[in-house]
């Protein structure tokens, strides 16, 4: 009974007013965080970190996670509405959710992004409570073995995911790869492929490649087609065509399927929620009776990388609280 009378005193702490305020303080920061392609729930916590110094230890670490938590959510609303993710989390959610956006559903597809999350985060959290330390040991036992296997399995799902031309897949995760090879090396003292470029140094992070590889080039996608407005002013939005419930039930075992999966994934330190995402867009598009849709506005192509990305937030606080390694960078 000794982990419900801490959950009582947990409780007991979070329902005064101070956390509750940064609670609600966080959320909104989080999502606005989020929803900006030049920022990352990492920067969105380190820009919280000054403001945390005059709090009790309760109110600073609420006020961290709600910042964490939800512009995890946050990155999915620019990644449905203008095919651009607002964190690295929500690349996989641009497949389908862009497309319903296309097909005048963006309303679906955000209500399926926001219920995922939600749902993600809660069982996440549970996870976090009731399977912290067997958690933290199988994430420790993890080696350089371990690593390169998960690694290795991710671009195999990256090449999956290229539908009927695998080769595809093979090639663009080639290319990663070598764009990840840029900069200076972990082992050895000296700079790769950085051509004499100080700002090539640290390599290529995440954030100016995703506003290159997704931004930019929808924007350049589109003057070529020359047909943007037109297909925009085609995609008629209609703010009473809510999703109905009853479509949201029947995605409720890919959201808990994936929210355990980013879970797992995220209790791995160093493995993150994007690697979460992708890994349970691949399952969930096996697993489904209608593998077909996926790529081209599937409701279950939003609500699996959605509930895996803001799981792993859980998966990553496991290590945190119980040995003090922070599981991702944030």
């Amino acid at each position: 009974m000794g982990i419900f009378n801490d959950l009582w005193l947990g409780l007991q702490e979070f329902g005064q007013f101070l956390p509750i305020m940064m609670m609600l303080i966080g959320v909104v920061i989080g999502i606005i965080v989020g929803v900006l392609p030049g920022l990352s729930p990492s920067i969105g916590v380190a820009l919280m970190l000054p403001v945390t110094f005059g709090l009790d230890p309760i109110s600073a670490l609420v006020l961290l996670v709600s910042v964490y938590l939800s512009s995890n959510y946050g990155g999915s609303i620019t990644a449905i509405a203008i095919n651009t993710p607002g964190t690295p989390g929500a690349v996989a959610t641009t497949f389908d959710g862009y497309e319903l956006t296309k097909k005048g559903k963006p309303l679906h597809a955000l209500l399926t992004s926001l219920t995922a999350s939600t749902i993600g985060g809660l069982v996440g959290t549970i996870i976090l409570i009731l399977f912290s330390v067997p958690l933290a040991k199988l994430a420790l036992s993890f080696e350089s073995y371990e690593y390169f296997a998960l690694g290795v399995f991710g671009l195999t799902i990256i090449s999956s995911l290229a539908g009927k031309s695998p080769l595809k897949g093979f090639i663009s995760s080639g290319i990663g790869l070598l764009l990840v090879t840029i900069g200076f090396d972990t082992e050895l003292p000296f700079s790769r492929f950085s051509l004499g470029i100080p700002d090539l140094a640290d390599g290529i992070t995440f954030i100016p490649a995703l506003i290159g590889l997704f931004a930019l080039g929808e924007i350049f996608y589109s003057i070529e087609k020359g047909d943007y407005h037109e297909k925009r002013a085609s995609a008629k939005v209609n703010l009473s065509d809510t999703l109905p419930v009853k479509q949201l039930i029947k995605l409720k075992s890919v959201i808990l399927k994936s929210s355990v999966i980013g879970t797992l994934v995220g209790c791995i330190p160093g493995a993150g929620g994007t690697i979460a995402t992708f890994i349970a867009y691949d399952q969930a598009k096996s697993s489904s009776k209608h593998p077909e849709e996926f790529g081209h506005g599937s409701l279950e192509g939003v609500a699996a990388p959605e509930a895996a990305n803001n799981g792993s937030v859980g998966g990553a606080l496991v290590p945190l609280l119980t040995l003090g390694i922070p599981g991702s960078a944030s």
